[in-house]
């Protein structure tokens, strides 16, 4: 199949001047040509879709997010990081069920879909069976999504050889036409640390095996309150370290690392991280919601260091939204350093791309527009009551757009969004599946103790 994408603002590396119109030609899975409007040939083409008024990206690339956390929308609100994990996080964690998993990974796949993400880091903060990978994967198969499912160690797993990591590995990496990978969580940070969630010999075992399968590794890092009393401050007073110089001095921090959060870098932390070629996983309205604190963004891209972009879970901010991510990042760093360009335009758009991509080593075929990458491709309507008039695609985007500006989406090349509408899931679907999560919202809220009893 043959697609031509015709007339939008194309945001391509190094060509400045499609972001006045252009030609992207989709062969089979691939990107296989680009250029000014009217130089791709049409010949052989089986179908032209019109991107007039639109902006043409590769598809987003959620650097960190927790797809179960949907349950938890608008519930444990309003109190800082510490209170809400042991208060909300927890309690719900362990009253999730198999099907729980199932409806709600199904649903986040459809969600970020919607607004134009293609491919998600899936953190996972629970331990999980093989019947639970399949409640979780076999949707995001189904849904025709990119999933970086990334699979919990803990402590005890040393034992055996992580026997079960290597068990998912071998079962998920590369399923779904090569739509699935697999990398591990290794928890390092406080908050973590205090639940028994970690311990010197499970990173550096299960450090060893993404090196083996040569894969990557996400954990939380620097987050919470900066309190003597409670949070990050004080585990770093009590141990005389920070989370970042904890990985480096057990010699694992290197480019497989996505460090998410970040929030709070002290002493030399950014120039352990820009050294090690590991990835910040930004998610500036989560982190805002919780009342965190301003992550140095800026400060990190002039020291080197690579930030791509997630939304974190639905749980926290309420949102999966990773057009809002955009602005968000831009603002709260305008806010920050007091000027109104903190950072590019092109340079946010990579952060929720390449970036991505890159911290998922996969950048050599995915996150980008380029002939021979992968056909991962988000289009958004630029031609709305809240985006129009425009005079400049790209700030109109990030300042006016909203995820649910998506038009048109591909993913492997195959058209998972037509002009607004799944092709996949039709609507009487997708309204059943959100009548059953809220369904199973409210149960999980009771068995947790979150909601009263009917």
């Amino acid at each position: 199949m043959r697609t031509l994408l015709s007339g939008g603002a194309v945001v391509a590396p190094g060509r400045p001047e499609l972001l006045d119109g252009g030609d992207l030609l989709i062969d089979g899975t691939t990107i296989a040509a680009l250029g000014p409007a009217g130089t791709v040939s049409r010949e052989g083409v089986d179908r032209v879709v019109d991107t007039t008024g639109s902006i043409v990206l590769p598809g987003l690339i959620n650097a960190h997010q927790h797809d179960w956390y949907l349950y938890g929308k608008g519930l444990g609100c309003d109190v800082l990081l510490e209170q809400w994990i042991a208060g909300c996080l927890v309690p719900l964690k362990d009253n999730l069920d198999v099907d729980d998993l199932r409806v709600a990974s199904e649903l986040a796949a459809l969600d970020m879909l919607r607004g134009g993400t293609t491919s998600s880091v899936n953190h996972l903060v629970n331990e999980t069976t093989i019947a639970d990978e399949e409640a979780i994967l076999g949707p995001v198969a189904d849904a025709g999504v990119r999933q970086f499912f990334a699979k919990v160690i803990r402590p005890h797993d040393a034992r055996d050889g992580y026997a079960s990591a290597r068990e998912s590995f071998g079962k998920w990496d590369g399923a779904a036409e090569g739509r699935i990978r697999v990398g591990f969580v290794l928890e390092a940070t406080a908050h973590w640390v205090a639940l028994g969630t970690s311990s010197e010999e499970m990173v550096l075992g299960g450090h060893e095996l993404a090196v083996e399968k040569d894969t990557f590794v996400t954990s939380h890092i620097a987050g919470g309150t900066m309190s003597r009393d409670e949070g990050y401050l004080k585990w770093v007073l009590e141990t005389g370290r920070t989370d970042v110089q904890f990985l480096h001095r057990l010699g694992v921090l290197d480019d497989r690392w996505i460090l998410a959060h970040t929030i709070h870098p002290r002493g030399n932390d950014l120039d352990l991280i820009a050294a090690s070629a590991s990835t910040v996983a930004h998610t500036p309205s989560s982190e805002a919601a919780r009342g965190a604190g301003i992550t140095p963004v800026k400060h990190m891209l002039d020291n080197g260091i690579r930030v791509a972009l997630g939304t974190d879970g639905p749980m926290v901010d309420l949102t999966n939204d990773m057009v809002e991510q955009l602005k968000w990042t831009r603002l709260l760093q305008n806010q920050l350093h007091e000027h109104p360009g903190s950072i590019e335009l092109g340079t946010l758009v990579t952060m929720a791309t390449a970036d991505s991509a890159h911290a998922v080593r996969a950048g050599a075929h995915l996150g980008s527009l380029e002939p021979g990458f992968t056909a991962d491709i988000a289009v958004f309507d630029l031609a709305t009551l809240h985006a129009g008039p425009v005079h400049h695609p790209l700030t109109t985007f990030i300042h006016a757009a909203r995820g649910t500006d998506a038009k048109h989406v591909f993913v492997n090349g195959e058209q998972l969004l037509d002009n607004g509408r799944f092709t996949r899931v039709d609507d009487l679907h997708v309204t059943d599946l959100m009548r059953r999560a809220g369904d199973r919202a409210k149960a999980l809220g009771r068995r947790a103790g979150l909601l009263p009893e009917e």
